[in-house]
């Protein structure tokens, strides 16, 4: 019975599981976003998710604990320094998951999994001088 069971299991074995999770979400880390197959970026989600909000809180704890979960001192303290503050503000839903074409080899459903909300402010400041140079050409193009 599956009762309250909320993980999704890939038939490779429990530490080769916990691996390619782990991968997975370092891969999504450095690289902002992640194209697999659904049920893995529906797995990999329910995992970034935890680890973001532990990263929003910076303790000693938060700490060791993502440092024990990757390995990587690089990576923790980018989590704590780009990717905590970044979603200080808001609760949850952190990713979003979206669905592509199937794969041509063997027909798995494949998917997408980006930032839902953009994670530095140089990034809202390119999007607002690209809506300014948008406008300045429309003015340009009307006179």
């Amino acid at each position: 019975m599956k009762h309250r069971i909320s993980k999704s299991k890939f038939g490779f074995g429990y530490d080769a599981n916990k691996m390619l999770m782990r991968q997975l979400c370092r891969n999504f880390f450095l690289e902002q976003k992640t194209t697999t197959t659904k049920e893995k970026a529906k797995a990999m989600q329910m995992v970034i998710e935890k680890l973001v909000s532990k990263a929003k809180a910076k303790t000693e704890a938060n700490k060791n604990q993502i440092l024990s979960y990757f390995g990587e001192q690089a990576l923790v303290d980018r989590l704590f320094n780009t990717v905590g503050p970044a979603f200080e503000k808001i609760n949850g839903g952190y990713t979003k998951v979206t669905l592509l074409e199937q794969r041509q080899s063997d027909g798995a459903m494949m998917a997408q999994i980006t930032w839902a909300h953009p994670l530095t402010k140089e990034v809202k400041a390119k999007k607002v001088e690209a809506v300014k140079e948008i406008k300045d050409v429309t003015e340009v193009e009307a006179k």
